[in-house]
């Protein structure tokens, strides 16, 4: 019997703890496998409408006391969001770091934080951004990954302060790409776009990412037609590269090592269908068809 492998995922902010791989984690999990999924900010100055709407041109009409009370109260509102979310996929292992996300840099206390989770929750598969996502010296998802590569490097040694004890190194580390990885969005992205290795099938999920992606009323995504639309253009766009209705797309940082080549029966099978058949699978649209209450 195939041993039951823990995975963690580590994300700049709330929501992208699913929707970059909520239909992956779902699988995992539906196979045995144990997930944590990890915010390192609390998201809310860039993505929280009240915080970015009301405090955008009317800062000064809030006293510090009154900001900081609102901060707390949307910060409630968006991780209870992020739970309920993730419960979606069968994630209930939830974890907020809580750091503000006006400035996001690589640095010694994020890192020893992360690192003492990874040695607690000893995970063989790590989960994050790609770390070259647009400017990425500045950029939130960039700089995440940065800090969890250097943080994996920080858990292989002893922490002697750190109360879990000895070292943990990881077998893999999966970068979890969305479209702003792999096509230039910005003259400073060009030449560090991600190449996607390995896709996942998410047909069967893609009804819960698209009620997952709506539930963020925090973010506007409950906007009519936001969650399809993000959701084909992503999930869509990756499934279209791969002759699939809907994929999530990640680039594997480690070679596999083995004593053979695997193949899976999902190429083996398009390598034997016929064309038409090959069309029809890949057209599904069944994410336009899901209802939103």
């Amino acid at each position: 019997m195939k041993e039951a492998m823990r995975i963690l995922v580590v994300a700049g902010h709330p929501a992208d703890m699913f929707d970059h791989c909520g239909g992956t984690l779902f699988h995992h999990i539906e196979q045995g496998d144990s997930v944590v999924c990890i915010s390192l900010t609390q998201g809310l100055r860039i993505h929280d409408e009240v915080v970015s709407d009301l405090f955008r041109h009317n800062l000064k009409d809030y006293t510090e006391e009154q900001i900081a009370e609102i901060l707390v109260q949307r910060q409630k509102v968006k991780y209870q969001e992020v739970v309920s979310a993730c419960a979606l996929f069968g994630i209930n292992d939830v974890r907020f770091l809580d750091y503000d996300d006006e400035i996001l840099t690589v640095n010694p206390e994020m890192i020893s934080k992360l690192a003492r989770v990874i040695r607690e929750v000893k995970p063989d598969l790590v989960i994050t951004h790609w770390p070259y996502q647009a400017n990425h010296f500045s950029n939130h998802h960039a700089v995440t990954g940065q800090l969890t590569l250097s943080a994996i490097t920080a858990a292989g040694g002893v922490d002697f302060k750190d109360p879990e004890g000895g070292a943990w190194r990881i077998a893999q580390l999966a970068y979890m790409l969305c479209p702003a990885d792999t096509t230039a969005t910005c003259m400073s992205h060009v030449g560090k776009n991600a190449y996607i290795n390995y896709y996942v099938d998410v047909t069967d999920v893609i009804d819960k990412k698209i009620r997952a992606i709506h539930m963020m009323k925090s973010q506007k995504y409950d906007i009519e037609g936001y969650a399809h639309k993000t959701t084909e253009t992503w999930n869509g766009h990756y499934g279209g590269r791969v002759r699939l209705p809907y994929a999530e797309g990640f680039a594997i940082e480690y070679p596999e090592v083995g004593r053979t080549i695997p193949v899976s029966e999902r190429r083996r099978r398009g390598a034997k269908a016929g064309e038409r058949e090959v069309l029809e699978r890949a057209s599904g649209l069944q994410g336009m068809s899901v209802k939103l209450e």
